[in-house]
Order: structure tokens, then C-alpha cells, then sequence
């Protein structure tokens, strides 16, 4: 052994355990000087000429798709895109292509406009004076209401109405609003109940719903395989916590198809594919097991591992003893051994190596 040192230290006074694993600064090395060329006698301005009658001739012509890119540059959705009040609103058919979705995904986050407990203003409508009420509000989600222009507007058909002319009724609770307050509960639910009104519902919820999107329909390969997955990732991990806890090595000498002992790692699943027969299913074609998957592995393991002995240790004293030695082929290895009392009273003794 090359050398040992010993220190104790406190949270206030002492330096905190991840300066321990500070790794050194690395020397900068200056650039050499470029060596020096002589100056010919020829006059300055002499040589700055004749290399510009060397160079080549540019023209100045730019590309068509630059010239695109300037005459039509690409549109991204705004502030002023999204407005709170529905009577206010750009309608969406209005608005540039390629920001109806960024529009609706921004609305869909805000949600519908629903002032409740704003003091509706009422209107002589049959000798009697009628307004806009919050209980409404309670069996229709999708039900918004305009304090700019007193009127009610719906959600779903703002966002996703079909712009043809037999869309009869719709106008009325996306563009002009709906201010019939004498039957405002039975032609809500009129509307509620219309065909019109449940195709924007259904976009609406599949919109929502990330799953039913292109990409992700064609990226996710099915719920199934989303839980063979998690199921493979189970069983493979369980197999790298057990090595490591017990401070087997992964690897064999031959981990060839005919080897007689491939390994800890893949002895091990081959154990489990053997006792179980959906984990035979799960790891078929050794699926997940490459050296570069348990190098990630055992990677977050050590990361998980050391967060949660730093927050365990907090602010408490502890002691730390570093050791190093070089071995045959002279590449040195440290060891840290951290010293610490735990939450359940008893001293834990962790052990860190480290190769140079």
C-alpha cells in the first residue's frame, strides 16, 4: 500500500462528501507559438492585390431554398394566438396550418373559460329579466362563457367543428355565441346531445390522448409490447442488483452459444428463463443483454445508490479513509471507505473503488 490518511469533519466546518469525489484538474496545455513568416519585400498593398485578382469569382446568386426561407419563413404560434375570453377568438380554420395543433394543444392546457362567480348581467328577455347562471357550468365541462360579449360558446366545437355549410347550429356556439338565456338549459343540452357536437368531442378526446396521435401510434409498437418491455427491463435488472450486491463479476472468459459457463450474468438468466416461462417469452433472442445494457445498468444503480446515501448522511458527521496501490500492470486503484452512523443508529461502512 502507497499511502493512508484518515480525517473527520463536521457539515459546518469540514468540506462535504462529494468534494472527496472532486475529480483533479487537468493541466492545460498551451498551444505552441505558429512559427513566423518572413515578410517578402514586396509593399504591402502590392501583395493584398494581386491575391484578390487570384481569387475566384463569386457570384451572388442564392439558392432557391434560402430564397424560400426568406420570402416564407416558418410560422410559430404566439402569445396573441391564445386568448382567454372564447368571444374574442381567432377562429381556428382562421389560423396558419402549421399552428392548429400547437393553438389547440395551448388552449386544451388552459382549459375552457368559466368565470365562476362573475356577476352575469341579466337581460329583459319576455318581460323578465334573465342572464347567464354557474350552474351550468356543473354538467356541461365543456360549456365557456364571454364576459366581452355576454354569451356562452363551446369548447369542443371551437376547437375541433367541422367547417361545412349543414353544420347547422354550431355558429352559434363558436362565432356569434349563444345568448338565449330564457331555454338556456334545454338548448345547451340540445346541443350537448347534437351530432355535430359529439364529432368534436371525439377529436377532442383523441387529440388529447398523446396515444392516438401518428407518431406515437407508430413509435410504441402496442400496449403489449410496452409491457414486455417493462417486463424484460424487471427481470434483467433484478439479475444486475443481485450481482452487484453480492460483488460477482459479470462477464466470462466465453460467452459463445456453446460455452459451457457463459458468465454470472447470463448463467443467471438463463437460470430464470428455465424456472419461469414468461420470462422465457420476455428474453427470447437474449434480448437486453448486451455488456453495453448492464454498463447502463449498473451505472444508474451506482447513481441511485450515492444519492441516497449523500441524503441519508445530510449534515451529520463522518469519516472518510482513502487508500491506493498500483498493481502489476502499474495502473494505480483508490479506495474510499466512508464511515457513517445511519438513520437506525449503526455504523455503516461503504466502500468506493476507483481505477487511474
Amino acid at each position: 500500500m502507497k499511502r493512508s490518511r484518515q480525517g473527520q469533519g463536521t457539515g459546518s466546518s469540514s468540506k462535504s462528501i462529494r468534494s472527496f469525489f472532486t475529480p483533479a484538474p487537468m493541466p492545460i496545455i498551451q498551444p505552441a507559438p505558429a512559427p513566423q513568416i518572413q515578410s517578402s519585400s514586396q509593399p504591402q498593398s502590392e501583395v493584398v492585390e494581386a491575391q484578390v485578382v487570384q481569387e475566384p469569382e463569386t457570384t451572388d446568386e442564392v439558392p432557391s431554398n434560402a430564397n424560400d426561407l426568406q420570402n416564407n419563413p416558418p410560422v410559430a404560434a404566439s402569445e396573441e394566438d391564445i386568448v382567454a375570453d372564447p368571444g374574442l377568438r381567432i377562429p381556428i380554420e382562421q389560423m396558419d396550418p402549421n399552428i392548429r395543433d400547437a393553438v389547440r394543444r395551448a388552449y386544451i392546457s388552459k382549459g375552457p373559460c368559466q368565470p365562476r362567480g362573475h356577476s352575469y348581467p341579466k337581460r329583459k328577455i319576455y318581460n323578465r329579466n334573465r342572464s347567464f347562471h354557474d350552474v351550468w357550468f356543473n354538467n356541461h365541462a365543456w360549456l365557456e362563457y364571454s364576459i366581452a360579449k355576454d354569451a356562452a360558446f363551446c369548447f369542443y366545437c371551437y376547437l375541433f367543428k367541422q367547417p361545412r355549410a349543414e353544420n347547422f347550429g354550431v355558429d352559434a356556439f363558436t362565432v356569434n355565441g349563444f345568448r338565449g338565456w330564457k331555454d338556456g338549459r334545454e338548448l345547451i343540452d340540445a346541443h350537448s346531445n347534437g351530432i355535430d357536437h359529439n364529432k368534436s368531442r371525439r377529436a377532442y378526446e383523441d387529440f388529447k390522448n398523446q396515444r392516438q396521435s401518428v407518431a406515437h401510434v407508430i413509435n410504441r409498437g402496442g400496449k403489449k409490447s410496452e409491457e414486455e418491455y417493462k417486463g424484460r427491463l424487471l427481470i434483467i435488472l433484478g439479475v444486475i442488483r443481485f450481482l452487484s450486491l453480492q460483488a460477482h463479476a459479470f462477464c466470462g472468459h466465453d460467452e459463445s452459444s456453446s460455452s459451457s459457463n457463459k458468465g454470472n450474468f447470463l448463467e443467471m438468466v438463463e437460470w430464470y428463463k428455465a424456472k419461469d416461462k414468461n420470462a422465457a417469452t420476455l428474453l427470447r433472442h437474449n434480448q437486453m443483454t448486451s455488456p453495453e445494457i448492464q454498463k447502463d445498468m449498473c451505472r444508474a444503480c451506482a447513481d441511485l445508490t450515492t444519492k441516497a446515501i449523500l441524503t441519508d448522511l445530510g449534515d451529520r458527521p463522518f469519516a472518510i479513509l482513502v487508500d491506493e496501490a498500483r498493481d502489476a500492470s502499474i495502473k494505480e486503484q483508490m479506495v474510499v471507505v466512508l464511515r457513517l452512523v445511519c438513520t437506525v443508529q449503526r455504523v455503516v461502512f461503504i466502500l468506493f473503488v476507483m481505477s487511474f
